[in-house]
């Protein structure tokens, strides 16, 4: 008798083990909230200008394609060294860093890339 009721109580105490390890998930107003904000990510690309409320730079892609990069924000010490919404730097070759901020809800998912520094290369 003492043999099931140990089998019993291992049982239970492995059940609740297992289950404690589970998380819920808060959801506020129909939005989730995460927080993926990935800082110092470094690019090398061509200024293309800007246009639609972005900086777009080209880099070329391991697919040997170009792909146009656009970075919805600038620091103001990045904007006061360069004047990005003029066509001046239009072809000039920069070193970008730059952080991703990924925000969504159900509804839509928005990424906002910001850059953070810019060097002439």
């Amino acid at each position: 008798m003492n043999t099931k009721k140990i089998i019993v109580l291992s049982a239970l105490a492995i059940g609740l083990f297992m289950f404690s390890g589970f998380k819920t998930e808060t959801i506020h107003d129909n939005t989730v909230d995460v927080y993926d904000l990935q800082d110092g990510l470094i690019v090398y690309a061509s200024y293309n200008g800007y246009a639609e409320g972005g900086y777009n730079f080209v880099t070329k892609g391991k697919d040997g394609k170009p792909h146009v990069l656009t970075f919805q924000e600038a620091k103001p010490n990045v904007l006061k060294s360069f004047d990005l919404k003029s066509d001046k730097l239009v072809g000039t070759f920069f070193k970008i860093t730059f952080h991703k901020d990924d925000k969504f809800s159900k509804e839509k998912h928005d990424d906002v890339n910001t850059i953070t520094a810019l060097e002439k290369h």
